[in-house]
């Protein structure tokens, strides 16, 4: 699969050289992914985890892994052992481990 690139946006449209910033949009799709939940995306309704649905619920991460890998691989990504962890302050780490 070719890579994906999209207009660039920092909490505002990026402009560079008068012209639309335009870069490699992998990254960005898979956080969208992860932090959509289905039914956010019109032309794809089932398209998301809703990685929210998911903060304090200790003893879900095999849950939330294998929700990412369904949902990346949909996208064509190849995904592989999904990392997701809680830090003993109650962060939730998670690495896809996505490639194109």
């Amino acid at each position: 699969m070719a890579e994906r690139y999209d207009i660039l946006f920092d909490k505002d449209l990026v402009i560079k050289n008068n012209d639309l910033a335009y870069v490699k949009s992998d990254q960005q799709h898979v956080e969208d992914t992860i932090n959509a939940a289905p039914g956010w995306w019109k032309e794809n309704f089932t398209d998301g985890v809703a990685i929210l649905n998911y903060l304090n619920s200790s003893g879900q991460e095999q849950v939330l892994a294998r929700s990412i890998k369904i949902q990346l691989e949909a996208d064509l990504y190849i995904v592989v052992n999904p990392a997701v962890k809680y830090s003993s302050d109650g962060k939730l780490y998670v690495n896809p481990n996505a490639t194109i």
